[in-house]
């Protein structure tokens, strides 16, 4: 009995773990889409974050860009409808 404690414990231990591993990686590649806004700093006061129909994610990589007549912007999410916010990446 007394070596069954002795096994049976640290295997116990070991697969929490493991399992506590997963899970936490298994939560993490949870992909969250969201539409790119770029910043306009010649609108008007209120309305400088500018829709744009690119699809960004919050999952760090390369940084979400689009590019128009005006150049290229680094694109963000948008706050309370009228800032920008944290930047976004690219969808792998």
């Amino acid at each position: 009995m007394k070596n069954l404690r002795k096994i049976a414990l640290p295997v116990a231990v070991l697969l929490m773990g493991a399992g506590s591993a997963y899970a936490t990686t298994a939560f993490k590649s949870v992909k969250t889409d969201f539409q790119g806004y770029r910043f306009d700093p010649s609108a008007p006061v209120g309305q400088r974050c500018v829709l744009t129909e690119k699809m960004c994610t919050d999952i760090q990589g390369e940084v979400c860009t689009y590019s128009d007549a005006s150049g290229t912007h680094n694109l963000s999410k948008n706050i309370d409808g009228t800032s920008c916010g944290d930047q976004l990446f690219e969808i792998e």
